[in-house]
């Protein structure tokens, strides 16, 4: 099983009684039978379990329990006690003891003692690791880029996650507001306390006026019961209200109310719920076009607006894609049981050159895409989808970064331009080469370069690419 654990009691002959017990049953044990000789075992070794009596020369069990756990605070304790002490036993579990017995007790009584306290142990070791994963997860230094804009969100989330200030993040679909979000509360005084998201676009008003505040039992048709809203969820924490911008006039009113008063009622209720929560909102809407057209209100948006935090579009950022691509292939090669070990220059290129319309998202999902087609463990070619939102993956060939160099961008543009031009060439003479050929004024020999070097028609063309230097991760 591999537990140890340490016996100490002053019996030799009961402290042997144990030992066989345990061992029989796979643990690893060792005894002592002073406190004494009790902190030195402790002190050489590593345990899992201290079974003690309570009754020792010198320390008692509970005073030996809260040494070992300063020697090792995963230790579990266990207590073995005589009649008429039980009242010491329990303060022992107040004071961080796992469970007591009491003698003479029979050994199964004994082993399942032994089974309640790995069992909590495993327990704590799991909330142990998901507490580490989640802090690391969204530790602000997880959120990739090493764009000049994405280390003023670092140095923001740095500065307003301690604080209650209210933050109000922008950016397109896709950029990941929901990870700064969290970032921000996983890094705030409020980390142990409830993260609660609501996706305020995606219901109707009457439904998030439900979701937010929640409802007394009979507040109205099919109310069979009384409901918790999610501002009550995150009561001591944090709330996330992604796409505020799409809240109705009579809701943006209602919070308006919330976010002044600090309280809030259930609907149908009338008692006051104070409210102790940080306020976290974003959106894809340009909300200042909104506030002009008289369709968002101007005071609503300066109380959510206190911290402003804008998220830059991917396209913005193209030198943080290799950086994404190396934090993703990991989690991928994990998730799709792959070893994916580089990318070749001719891939990175072609996500350099994607406009990236759905951004980080987006990217994630074009790599899924790849860890699925590529046999090997090189991906060497990028299939991105013919739409996205209506438009084509490539988006228009004359979109421009202005914080890249001009040599670059210039090539980017040029690069799009001709990819689009031979495209729409090939098609419209359905493919034959010759023809295109004839009808651009393209020599021929140039024009079976461009169709290798954009990938089009991969399915024929492929074969006679030439050999891709690779770029390890």
């Amino acid at each position: 099983m591999g537990y140890r654990i340490l016996v100490v009691d002053d019996q030799v002959s009961f402290c042997n009684h144990i030992l066989t017990i345990l061992e029989n049953e796979g643990y690893e044990v060792m005894v002592a039978h002073d406190s004494s000789q009790a902190v030195n075992r402790l002190s050489a070794h590593s345990f899992d379990i201290l079974l003690t009596d309570m009754n020792l020369p010198g320390l008692n069990g509970l005073e030996l329990f809260l040494i070992a756990s300063k020697i090792d605070p995963h230790i579990s304790g266990v207590i073995m006690t005589a009649y008429g002490t039980i009242s010491s036993a329990v303060n022992s579990i107040k004071q961080g003891v796992t469970d007591y017995i009491q003698k003479p007790f029979e050994p199964e009584a004994l082993l399942m003692a032994i089974e309640k306290t790995i069992r909590e142990r495993r327990m704590l070791q799991e909330i142990r690791s998901l507490r580490k994963e989640v802090s690391q997860r969204y530790a602000f230094g997880n959120i990739i880029g090493k764009n000049h804009k994405m280390q003023i969100i670092y140095d923001m989330i740095q500065k307003v996650a301690p604080t209650d200030a209210r933050v109000f993040i922008t950016g397109e679909t896709g950029v990941g507001k929901e990870l700064v979000a969290k970032a921000i509360h996983f890094n705030s005084p409020r980390k142990n306390r409830p993260f609660v998201g609501i996706n305020c676009g995606a219901l109707s008003e009457t439904l998030l006026e439900a979701e937010l505040f929640g409802y007394e039992q009979g507040a109205f048709t099919g109310a069979t019961r009384t409901k918790i809203g999610k501002f009550e969820y995150a009561q001591g924490g944090t709330i996330f209200l992604d796409e505020v911008g799409d809240i109705s006039p009579r809701m943006q009113v209602q919070l308006l109310r919330v976010l002044q008063e600090k309280k809030f009622e259930r609907v149908g209720g009338n008692q006051s719920i104070d409210l102790d929560v940080k306020v976290i909102s974003a959106t894809n809407q340009d909300i200042h076009a909104k506030i002009n057209q008289g369709e968002y209100r101007v005071e609503l948006f300066y109380r959510l607006n206190v911290v402003p935090i804008h998220i830059p579009s991917l396209r913005e950022r193209i030198e943080d894609i290799s950086l994404l691509v190396q934090h993703f292939i990991p989690i991928l090669n994990k998730n799709f049981n792959r070893n994916i070990k580089a990318i070749t220059a001719r891939a990175m290129a072609q996500l350099m050159q994607h406009t990236w319309p759905g951004n980080v998202r987006e990217l994630e999902n074009v790599l899924e895409r790849a860890f699925v087609t590529t046999e090997g463990d090189t991906i060497d070619v990028i299939h991105f989808s013919r739409t996205t939102n209506g438009a084509t993956a490539e988006g228009s060939p004359y979109s421009v970064n202005i914080d890249i160099p001009f040599k670059v961008a210039r090539s980017m543009v040029e690069k799009r331009f001709e990819k689009a031009y031979v495209s729409e060439s090939l098609k419209r003479c359905e493919g034959n080469v010759t023809k295109t050929a004839h009808v651009t004024g393209i020599n021929t020999r140039t024009l079976w370069r461009k169709i290798k070097e954009y990938e089009l028609d991969i399915d024929r063309f492929r074969s006679q690419n030439p050999p891709q230097p690779i770029v390890r991760l």
